[in-house]
């Protein structure tokens, strides 16, 4: 029994005070699942909706959910949401929030600028943390400062712009912008370019093929995209992407305890098989149809990790003239737009970085490292920093189901909180354990900065599942459990109980 279950069962307990940093879909599961276990929660995010990046404030104009039917939901309320738009999408989360009593904890519109650990003895974090907010953008308001016993981190990954530096920009006279700030209205008209080879810099050039006067894309190399149907077009992606039978012909996942016999497939059996998936993700997605420097270098699985998608009427647009695909870096801008790689000019008035984002909390007391001198971070699972107490970070651990994986991610940090995992590594040994993680994303997927676990949705979700003592089996059979999609929230539907009842924690 943990000492904070002791104190329950001794009349000695006060609700814990825990502070969540974010209102998106990490944010508001997380606040329902510490409500359900007894913590006093307050969630701050500085957008007057909930949502995050679903929010009217969070995204650019037209972004879509990459999600087919059951994927974009929480165990605890279904939908019927497929490839659904931002509004949409919102729309669910807002109704979440209400359900489960987070909206009323929720202060929108307020933004945290400060958390550090409040001075004590033991390890940072120890005795609390020190929160100060103030309205958001505001900076001549007054700051308020309040004490929580924990912390969650669950301000999204997609928030703050990463921009290359390239020089030229003072004699560039047309708009700059990063893909987080485009708006209706941006590209009408107007010479569009935007740089970059992932989901979010072809929703923007399929946008402006039909809105702007031109439209190029610039892609330093073409990314793997998912087609909606799979297998000539007959089958839904989820079918084949998020079951135990198609995660078995990724490489190994790096925990021991969640190999099946399943993955232990022949190297040379996959590679098969991949061919046949190569071939298929081509000709399901129209890449095929696209001249061969603009298919994807390497087969797969390469770099499925930071496949999204593929954005509807994309290669058509391509084919009809109305995108001009560019393979090339970026060099400069001129006067007239960007200078590539290959000598030529671009021109542009309007330049859209789709270029990703940094995973940095600047509000963050420098006292808790999370990031190696790579950038990379260091988490514990993906979720708590080593050398911190009660603080956890929830949105970190990217899968491809990521709504699926925040909500998994939040009662693994509630268990967490609550002492009541099977185990605790001491601060060492979850810091070899974190070496030891990085090393075979580096090897695996590549680029993945120690945040997105890609492909691997149900190993992912067993490795929580054995460290809460619950069972990974998911399903009524195995046919069902290896050969139906796994990675979808309504198969862990009901975690708190079986957390509370589980006899290991009593």
């Amino acid at each position: 029994m943990s000492e904070l279950d002791a104190a329950i069962t001794r009349g000695e307990w006060q609700l814990m005070r825990a502070c969540v940093v974010g209102a998106g879909p990490g944010g508001i599961v997380t606040a329902k699942v510490l409500l359900e276990n007894g913590f006093d929660v307050t969630v701050f995010d500085k957008y007057q909706q909930v949502g995050g990046i679903w929010s009217s404030e969070g995204c650019y104009d037209g972004l879509a959910n990459q999600a087919a039917l059951r994927l974009f939901e929480f165990a605890d309320l279904p939908n019927r949401l497929h490839f659904a738009g931002a509004v949409d999408s919102q729309r669910y989360l807002e109704n979440y929030a209400e359900t489960f009593g987070v909206l009323d904890r929720v202060r929108p519109g307020a933004e945290v600028i400060s958390i550090r650990p409040v001075d004590g003895p033991g390890r940072v974090g120890a005795c609390g943390w020190l929160v100060d907010s103030r309205p958001t953008g505001d900076k001549a308001a007054d700051v308020r400062r309040e004490t929580f016993d924990y912390v969650v981190v669950a301000s999204g990954a997609h928030h703050h712009p990463r921009l290359p530096e390239l020089p030229g920009r003072d004699v560039f006279r047309g708009s700059v912008l990063h893909s987080n700030e485009v708006r209706a209205g941006t590209f009408a008209g107007r010479r569009v370019v935007v740089v970059g080879g992932g989901k979010s810099a072809l929703d923007l050039i399929t946008r402006a093929a039909h809105e702007a006067a031109s439209a190029t894309i610039v892609q330093r190399k073409v990314n793997w995209m998912v087609p909606e149907r799979l297998l000539l077009g007959l089958v839904g992606y989820k079918w084949i992407l998020f079951t135990r039978l198609g995660e078995a012909l990724l490489p190994r996942y790096h925990d021991p305890a969640c190999i099946r016999p399943l993955d232990r497939i022949d190297e040379r059996a996959k590679g098969a098989l991949w061919w046949l998936i190569t071939r298929d993700m081509l000709f399901s997605s129209g890449l095929y149809r696209l001249p061969r420097k603009l298919r994807p270098a390497h087969p797969l699985p390469f770099h499925l990790a930071h496949a999204g998608v593929m954005p509807r009427g994309y290669v058509r647009a391509i084919r009809r003239g109305l995108i001009a695909p560019k393979v090339s870096a970026v060099e400069a801008y001129t006067d007239k737009g960007l200078r590539l790689a290959t000598g030529e000019e671009v021109a542009a008035d309007v330049i859209v970085f789709a270029t990703g984002h940094h995973k940095v909390f600047p509000f963050l007391d420098s006292s808790v490292r999370v990031h190696d001198a790579d950038g990379r971070l260091r988490l514990y699972r993906g979720i708590v920093p080593p050398s911190a107490d009660r603080l956890g970070f929830v949105g970190f651990r990217q899968v491809f189901n990521n709504i699926m994986g925040v909500e998994l991610t939040a009662h693994w940090l509630t268990c967490h909180f609550r002492a009541t995992l099977r185990t605790t590594p001491g601060e060492q040994e979850m810091r070899e354990a974190i070496d030891a993680r990085l090393a075979w994303q580096e090897q695996v997927l590549p680029g993945s900065g120690g945040y997105d676990f890609g492909p691997y949705d149900i190993h992912c979700a067993d490795e929580l599942l054995h460290d809460m003592g619950l069972p990974s089996h998911r399903a009524g059979n195995l046919l069902a459990e290896y050969l139906l999609p796994g990675g979808v929230a309504h198969r862990y539907a009901g975690l708190t109980r079986s957390s509370s009842v589980n006899p290991q924690f009593s």
